[in-house]
C-alpha cells in the first residue's frame, strides 16, 4: 500500500512539474487608446490565461470581471484624452487625409501614448533595472509606436507583432515584404489604389508612399529611439528590434482582402471579438426595433468619429432622407438631437452587435471600421460606407468590390444619391445573397482562430523566436532587395552597347557617304 501511495505521489509530482514547465509568462502592451485596437485581441488574452499561462496586459480598455492572480491588467487609458481631442470628421471635410495625419498628428499623439505606457507605475516597477520580473514573449502593436519595442530588449524576449487594421506599409518593408504603392491592399493610399491605374496616378502613389516611408524611417524612428532611451538607457536601434519580430498576428479575413504576397511569419485571423451571446437591448430600443414592421436601418460612425461632428447641412440631409423612407432608423449620435425625425431613435452608445443580430435589420450605414465590417458580414447585413480616416477608404471600397455594399463620399454627398443608394441596397436582393455567401466563406475554416493564435504564441516561445520564419530580405539594402543595382548595371551596359553601336553605324554611314562623293567626283573629272 505504501509503495502504491509513493508511486502515486511521484506521478502527481511529475505531472505538476510538467504542467509548470509548460506555463509561460506573457507580457502584452496595446498602447493605442481606441476600442477597435483593443477588442480584437481580448479573446487571445483569455485563451492564453485559460491554457495556464501568466498574462500581464497593459491596455486602454481593461477586460471587466477578471479576478485571477495569473492575469494582471494595467490600465493605460489616460491617453484617451489625446485621441478624443481630435475631430476626425472635421479633418475629412478639411481634406486632411491619412498621409497628412501621419506627418502632422502621429508624432505628438504617439509621444503621449508612449509616455503613458512608460510612466505607468506598474510598468515602471516591471522594467526598473533592479526588477526581477521575467517574461517569455512580448506581444505589442506594430503600428507607429516603435519606442514600445524597448520592452522586448529589456526582458530579452521575442516579439509577436499585432495589427488590428492590416499591415502598415513601412512594417511590411522593414520585415522583408514588398511595397506595392498602387495595390488595393495598400490602404495608406486610401481611394487612389486599384487595377489598371494611369501612369500619372501610379507615379503619385509611388512618390507619396516613399515620402511617407522616408518620414517614418528618418524622423519618427529616431524620435522614438530617444524617447525609449530616456526611460531604458542605451538601446539597440528600434528598427533592428522591429526587423527581428518573430510573428505577426494581423486582424483581417483573407476573403475580404485582395490577394498579394504575404510574409511567412504573418498569421491572419478575423471576427475574434464577435460575441456568441449578444448583450440585451434596452427595453425602449427593443420595442422600437420589434415594432419596425418594414425593417430598420442602423447608422453609426464608430467609436472615434462622431456623427455629432457632421456639418449641419449633412445632418439635415440624412434627416430629410430618413423621413421619406418607410423604415425606422437607429442612429448613434453623441449629443442631444431635438430636431430628429419621429422614425429615428438616437443613442450616444449602442450595443452594435445586438442591433446587427436583430431580424428586422435591413442596412448598416457605417464609416468602414474593420471590426464593424467583420460584424456586418457575420450577421449578414449589407452596408453603405462613408469612410472617415485611415484604412476606412480601403474597407468600404472592398465591401463594394465584394458586392456586399456601396461606398459614398461624405464630403460631397447629395440627397438623391443617398436615397438611391439606400433604396438599392435594401430592395435589390443580390446584396443580401452576396453577403451571406461571403459570410459562409469566412466561417469555412478548420481551426478556431483564437486557439490558432494561442498555439502560435506558444510555438514562438518553444522555438526561441521562430527565426526560421523571418524573411532575410529585411536585412538586405533596398537596392539589393529589388536588384536595383543589377537593373542599373544592365541599363548602363545596354546604353553603352547601344551608343557604341550607333556610333559605329554613324561612322560607317559617314565613311560610305564620303566614298560615294569621292567616286562621283572621280567620274566627273
Amino acid at each position: 500500500m505504501k509503495h502504491h501511495l509513493s508511486s502515486l505521489l511521484f506521478v502527481l509530482c511529475v505531472l505538476c512539474i510538467a504542467k509548470q514547465s509548460g506555463c509561460y509568462k506573457i507580457l502584452a502592451i496595446v498602447a493605442t487608446p481606441s476600442y477597435s485596437h483593443q477588442i480584437p485581441y481580448r479573446r487571445l488574452w483569455l485563451e492564453l490565461h485559460k491554457r495556464g499561462h501568466e498574462v500581464v496586459l497593459a491596455t486602454a480598455n481593461p477586460i471587466p470581471n477578471i479576478k485571477s492572480p495569473n492575469f494582471t491588467q494595467i490600465d493605460i487609458s489616460k491617453s484617451y484624452g489625446k485621441i478624443k481631442s481630435l475631430d476626425f470628421v472635421q479633418m475629412r471635410f478639411e481634406g486632411k487625409r491619412w498621409l497628412y495625419f501621419i506627418q502632422e498628428e502621429m508624432l505628438p499623439m504617439g509621444e503621449v501614448f508612449a509616455e503613458t505606457v512608460f510612466n505607468s507605475t506598474e510598468l515602471r516597477k516591471l522594467y526598473a533595472p533592479d526588477s526581477n520580473a521575467t517574461f517569455d514573449v512580448f506581444l505589442t502593436e506594430v503600428l507607429f509606436l516603435p519606442s514600445i519595442y524597448a520592452f522586448a530588449h529589456r526582458f530579452d524576449v521575442p516579439i509577436i507583432g499585432l495589427s488590428s487594421l492590416g499591415l502598415v506599409g513601412f512594417n511590411e518593408h522593414a520585415l522583408g515584404g514588398f511595397i506595392l504603392p498602387s495595390h488595393e491592399y495598400t490602404w495608406e493610399m486610401e481611394e487612389n489604389t486599384g487595377t489598371n491605374l494611369s501612369f500619372f496616378k501610379r507615379l503619385c502613389n509611388f512618390v507619396n508612399m516613399w515620402r511617407a516611408m522616408y518620414y517614418i524611417y528618418y524622423e519618427m524612428f529616431p524620435y522614438h529611439q530617444k524617447l525609449a532611451e530616456k526611460y531604458f538607457g542605451p538601446l539597440p536601434p528600434m528598427m533592428d528590434i522591429l526587423k527581428n519580430v518573430s510573428m505577426l498576428f494581423v486582424n483581417q479575413a483573407d476573403v475580404m482582402t485582395p490577394a498579394r504576397p504575404k510574409l511567412a511569419n504573418m498569421i491572419t485571423f478575423t471576427a475574434s471579438h464577435i460575441e456568441k451571446k449578444p448583450k440585451p437591448l434596452p427595453k425602449d430600443l427593443q420595442a422600437f426595433l420589434d415594432g419596425a414592421t418594414n425593417g430598420f436601418i442602423y447608422f453609426s460612425l464608430g467609436s472615434n468619429a462622431k456623427s455629432a461632428s457632421l456639418p449641419l447641412e449633412i445632418r439635415r440631409m440624412f434627416c430629410d432622407v430618413f423621413t421619406k423612407l418607410p423604415y425606422r432608423v437607429v442612429w448613434k449620435f453623441e449629443e442631444d438631437f431635438p430636431e430628429k425625425p419621429d422614425n429615428v431613435y438616437i443613442g450616444k452608445w449602442l450595443p452594435q452587435q445586438t442591433i446587427l443580430a436583430h431580424p428586422n435589420i435591413k442596412l448598416f450605414i457605417y464609416q468602414g471600421g474593420l471590426q464593424s465590417s467583420e460584424e456586418t458580414v457575420y450577421y449578414g447585413v449589407p452596408v453603405l460606407g462613408f469612410a472617415i480616416l485611415a484604412d476606412q477608404d480601403y474597407q468600404v471600397a472592398r465591401m463594394e468590390a465584394l458586392g456586399i455594399g456601396k461606398s459614398l463620399e461624405i464630403t460631397t454627398l447629395k440627397k438623391d444619391e443617398l436615397e438611391n443608394a439606400i433604396t438599392e441596397l435594401i430592395t435589390n436582393k443580390k446584396y443580401k445573397e452576396r453577403i451571406l455567401y461571403v459570410r459562409n466563406v469566412v466561417q469555412d475554416t478548420p481551426l478556431d482562430p483564437v486557439e490558432n493564435l494561442a498555439w502560435w504564441t506558444e510555438y514562438v516561445i518553444r522555438t526561441k523566436g521562430a527565426p526560421h520564419l523571418r524573411s532575410n530580405l529585411a536585412f538586405q539594402p533596398w537596392y539589393q532587395r529589388c536588384d536595383m543595382d543589377i537593373v542599373v548595371f544592365l541599363t548602363i551596359v545596354l546604353f553603352l552597347i547601344a551608343s557604341n553601336t550607333f556610333h559605329i553605324i554613324a561612322q560607317i554611314v559617314v565613311y560610305v557617304r564620303k566614298k560615294v562623293k569621292s567616286t562621283e567626283k572621280q567620274k566627273i573629272s
